[in-house]
């Protein structure tokens, strides 16, 4: 009975209402973010916690009904989409090795999907190796779309790219 006591009194302490987080900078410029206020000395600013209930789902409105001809039809109506931005159409230019299997599968995806592309190969050519340390190069594949740089492949990313280049 007493243990029973005690592990009640230990869960009615808890408590479960408020969780707060603090950010702070640190003497040498560091940003700190905790759950305990800074130090006195620090100027501290409370930050908003987010939990999933603080965002509401958005739904697609239901169908309309639309009665007339040959019964009754289900019609969804069209959302309101912003203005839809054009794919890029200009020539992606593609830094890489000959042993990088990234590129390889950069490479097979462009291809496959019929994307223009220049492919530089920076162990062999002096110039686009050059080129690519100018553009911040550090690992491969580097892929230029338009303005956009991108380090490594992967599918989504890219697509992201081609249809919001500007």
């Amino acid at each position: 009975m007493k243990c029973l006591a005690i592990v009640i009194a230990i869960l009615l302490s808890v408590s479960l209402a408020g969780a707060e987080m603090y950010q702070w900078i640190a003497d040498d410029g560091s940003v700190t973010f905790k759950d305990t206020p800074p130090p006195a000395s620090k100027k501290r600013k409370k930050v908003k916690v987010y939990n999933d209930s603080d965002f509401s789902s958005t739904t697609a409105p239901p169908p309309q009904t639309v009665s007339g001809g040959h019964g009754n039809k289900s019609i969804a109506k069209p959302t309101p989409t912003t203005a839809k931005r054009e794919r890029f159409s200009g020539t992606v230019e593609i830094y890489v090795t000959n042993w990088c299997g990234y590129c390889k599968q950069a490479l097979s995806y462009m291809s496959s999907k019929g994307i223009q592309y220049v492919a530089y190969d920076i162990e062999n050519d002096n110039s686009a190796k050059q080129r690519y340390k100018e553009l911040g190069g550090r690992g491969v594949p580097l892929i230029i779309i338009g303005a956009h740089r991108m380090s490594g492949f992967s599918e989504s990313n890219f697509e992201y790219y081609l249809n919001n280049h500007k």
